[in-house]
């Protein structure tokens, strides 16, 4: 078993779950060898984790949702290898980011596959740097990712407006990558 490979791969299909995928194609965008990616595809199409379709002369693989561990890979993946996880290691990364939390359909697990994430983040650090980082990943995943930006100050002051647009963000589901709002309010 290839660990890398299937790291990259379940981190990318995982969140295009309503996608199909061509072994060439998914090769590339995960930076995988194609024979490679094509025996492990198989392998795991076997166990169930995958399904596959013919069309014309080629093959298309996409996640099989009725897997039955699909929930619990699903999670696994996204707390270390999706969105959820790469974002973590991004903000851990950088000290001097203080809080920092995923909201919006994401966070409610309504998204779409052209659904955003929204991501707030407090603290005082290189916001070029933080800006630059977000980018390659959104195009590692294909995804949008929207962030705002908060010193400590405005975030405290603007989680205790009431109606305020942060006392509504975290009056519902968010995903915490870094902190605690209990000590910021």
């Amino acid at each position: 078993m290839n660990t890398n490979l299937r790291r990259k791969l379940f981190g990318y299909v995982f969140t295009h779950v309503d996608e199909e995928f061509y072994v060439r194609n998914l090769a590339s965008v995960i930076g995988v060898d194609a024979g490679n990616l094509s025996r492990e595809l198989k392998k795991m199409e076997e166990e169930g984790v995958f399904e596959s379709a013919a069309k014309g002369r080629s093959k298309f693989y996409k996640v099989n949702k009725k897997y039955h561990l699909y929930e619990e890979v699903k999670m696994i993946v996204f707390k270390t290898e999706g969105v959820q996880g790469s974002l973590r290691k991004i903000v851990n990364d950088i000290s001097e980011i203080e809080v920092a939390f995923i909201y919006g359909s994401y966070a409610s697990e309504k998204e779409r596959k052209s659904s955003d994430v929204d991501l707030v983040v407090v603290g005082e650090f290189d916001q070029d740097k933080f800006t630059k980082t977000v980018r390659r990943l959104e195009d590692q995943l294909n995804r949008e990712i929207n962030f705002t930006i908060y010193n400590l100050n405005e975030f405290k002051k603007e989680i205790l407006n009431d109606g305020g647009f942060l006392s509504m963000v975290v009056a519902k589901n968010i995903i915490m990558l870094k902190g605690s709002l209990d000590d910021k309010k």
